[in-house]
């Protein structure tokens, strides 16, 4: 007798991501057509376009198995059209690559415990374009992890959640009507993105057996090369670990006890002389991201006659995926 077989939901949220979309879905497809294989689910593939003003719909339009969806106002809010379609729902950036084993072990976690709430994959960055100091110093940092044991939020890179859950802006009305007017925070946008606020709240509620990364599978992406980017990356999660600092005191706390890297000196001598530098390099860069941070901050607030972007996008993880690396698996 056959096993009744259980619907998942795979979205991929994608805004403007027409050079990465393409080989994303392909990886993906494989990872799904191996989960079907092994384990009695159907998966519904959406792409959820998000304001996109290039050919990132038609191009995933193309693949056989895949439906698209039009969204408005951000990632959360593409992210909140499929939310409850299934009992268990499977985010993913439209700008990684998976191994075809990922999807099937982020459904193993999940069909095992039925109390975790959050199942992520590993990851690690694609091999490097540039061959500048610091693009070497950025992919050291994005592979060893900083030299850092891992903190207990997730990766919004590719997860899968029961219960997805986030207000909506009508929700927070009156918590963000106490809130000041501020060029730099924009407080009254709303919600920006799902990885902090999501492990804080489920810290909160569940602890940090709630949220778990897999032993199995592996994600690929392309971290920033250049100064430029990675201040951009440094700017949009500082930006939004304040923001929800503010809108949400009461998750303070959790993200200082769960949410915060603590450093591992003892990974980081064992290291090759190489990489040792490269962690001096990336550092001394992160130095002058806050400076700038802390200029950028001083400069909307009290000078700059408009609100600063709260969500600039990070051009370098829009390039080729698999130049100089063979597809996954």
């Amino acid at each position: 007798m056959d096993r009744r077989r259980t619907p998942v939901t795979l979205a991929v949220t994608a805004r403007d991501e027409a050079s990465t979309i393409a080989p994303c879905l392909s990886s993906l497809l494989a990872a799904v057509e191996l989960a079907e294989h092994r384990a009695p689910v159907d998966f519904d593939v959406i792409v959820v376009l998000d304001r996109c003003r290039d050919a990132t719909g038609a191009i995933a339009s193309t693949f056989d198995r895949v439906r698209t969806l039009d969204s408005t106002g951000g990632l959360v809010e593409a992210q909140r059209q499929v939310a409850h379609l299934t009992e268990i729902v499977m985010f993913s950036d439209a700008d990684i690559l998976v191994e075809p084993d990922t999807l099937l072990a982020l459904l193993h976690a999940m069909e095992r415990d039925p109390s975790l709430r959050v199942a992520y994959p590993p990851k690690t960055p694609l091999p490097p374009l540039r061959s500048t100091r610091l693009a070497h110093a950025l992919h050291v940092y994005n592979r060893r992890q900083g030299f850092q044991t891992r903190r207990h939020w997730f990766s919004g890179k590719l997860f899968a959640i029961r219960g997805w859950s986030i207000p909506t802006r009508e929700q927070l009305a009156d918590r963000l009507a106490r809130l000041p007017r501020d060029n730099f925070y924009d407080y009254h946008a709303g919600m920006r993105v799902d990885d902090i606020y999501l492990s804080r709240s489920i810290l909160a509620e569940h602890g940090p057996d709630a949220i778990r990364c897999t032993d199995a599978g592996m994600l690929h992406f392309r971290p920033p090369e250049t100064f430029e980017g990675m201040y951009r990356t440094y700017l949009r999660m500082r930006m939004e670990i304040e923001r929800l600092d503010r809108m949400f005191p009461q998750t303070r706390a959790v993200h200082r006890r769960y949410g915060i890297r603590r450093h591992d000196p003892a990974a980081r001598r064992a290291a090759p002389a190489g990489e040792r530098r490269a962690f001096w390099w990336f550092q001394a860069a992160l130095l002058a991201c806050r400076l700038r941070y802390h200029l950028d901050r001083a400069y909307h607030r009290y000078w700059s006659p408009t609100p600063r972007d709260p969500w600039p996008p990070v051009h370098e993880s829009k390039t080729d995926l698999w130049s100089d690396c063979d597809p996954p698996g």
